[in-house]
């Protein structure tokens, strides 16, 4: 934070110094908070092309039929990056003012937690999909929550410590840093082991002979690509939270919307035109093909 402090006495919900270390850009917090709103949009708008083909399936009821989590926490996770940056243009527009600051700092920092929960389950549904638990090192259902639950605690953890982070006693805001670190290593930990046990079953299914197609292998890259920037960008906060004050990435806002903000988007856009649910409903479709037929060589595929 600045050692520049004004000359009056702060008003209420305000401190006497700039909460920045540098001047935050709005023209930067606003664009990128147009781009988030806008892949959320195209997450939703991407939902409808994916409804499971009925003849009772109407308009109205096509958002009922996406309540599962997966699709839901992309869209979610969207608004809540489009959140932390309109606050964070919000803040900008008073760098004395606390409450826009941590409530930007909370979003954008807790935002990538829900995504990767997204990523576990995927991972989860792909295996299951193709009938291949015997090529997982862990069973798809243990797979799933064990995930899930480190997630949540790296959430937590991570949630947490901001709000700690944010008082304006020394010892308590070190604290808070402490722990938000714990939570950031914990993820990368997480995303180290979840890479492994990804590879492994990639390589096992690709030899198993037993390949049913359903173009899984581009899934699985994206996957990669994922596990990958989530691994950076948590090196990324571990390097800013060991720094000092004055370090490069803590002075630079530059590298937030690197790290962050283009990150993360890339990771939005990227799961827009290579979305799971298109496995998933190829999938469904041959199941209901191979029950036409009357052959169970497909089935069963996981209910979606």
């Amino acid at each position: 934070m600045s050692n520049s402090t004004s000359d009056t006495t702060p008003a209420a919900g305000e401190t006497a110094q700039d909460l920045y270390d540098y001047i935050p850009s709005k023209i930067a917090a606003y664009t990128y908070l147009a781009l988030f709103a806008l892949s959320a949009l195209a997450h939703f708008i991407m939902v409808f092309p994916l409804v499971p083909p009925s003849s009772s399936l109407s308009f109205l009821d096509a958002p009922v039929s996406f309540k599962a989590r997966y699709h839901r926490d992309i869209l979610t996770w969207a608004l809540v990056e489009a959140g932390g940056y309109y606050c964070r243009a919000w803040s900008a527009a008073n760098t004395h003012k606390i409450l826009p600051f941590v409530i930007s700092g909370l979003l954008i920092l807790a935002a990538p937690p829900v995504l990767a929960a997204t990523v576990y389950m995927t991972f989860g549904r792909i295996i299951r999909n193709l009938k291949a638990a015997s090529s997982s090192l862990i069973s798809p259902r243990w797979l799933t929550s064990l995930f899930v639950l480190g997630d949540v605690i790296c959430l937590a953890s991570q949630l947490a410590g901001s709000v700690l982070r944010a008082s304006g006693d020394p010892q308590t805001n070190q604290t808070g840093s402490h722990i938000v670190l714990a939570g950031l290593i914990l993820q990368v930990a997480m995303f180290s082991f979840f890479g492994i046990l990804a590879i492994v079953f990639h390589v096992r299914y690709r030899r198993s002979g037993h390949d049913i197609g359903l173009g899984w292998r581009k899934y699985m890259v994206v996957l990669y690509v994922v596990s990958i920037l989530f691994v950076v960008r948590n090196i990324a906060r571990i390097v800013k939270f060991n720094q000092s004050g004055d370090g490069y990435i803590a002075t630079h806002e530059s590298m937030l919307y690197v790290f962050d903000g283009s990150f993360m988007l890339f990771v939005s856009v990227l799961l827009i035109f290579v979305h799971p649910g298109t496995l998933f409903r190829e999938a469904r479709r041959r199941k209901k093909l191979d029950g036409l037929g009357g052959s169970n060589e497909l089935a069963p595929f996981a209910h979606d």
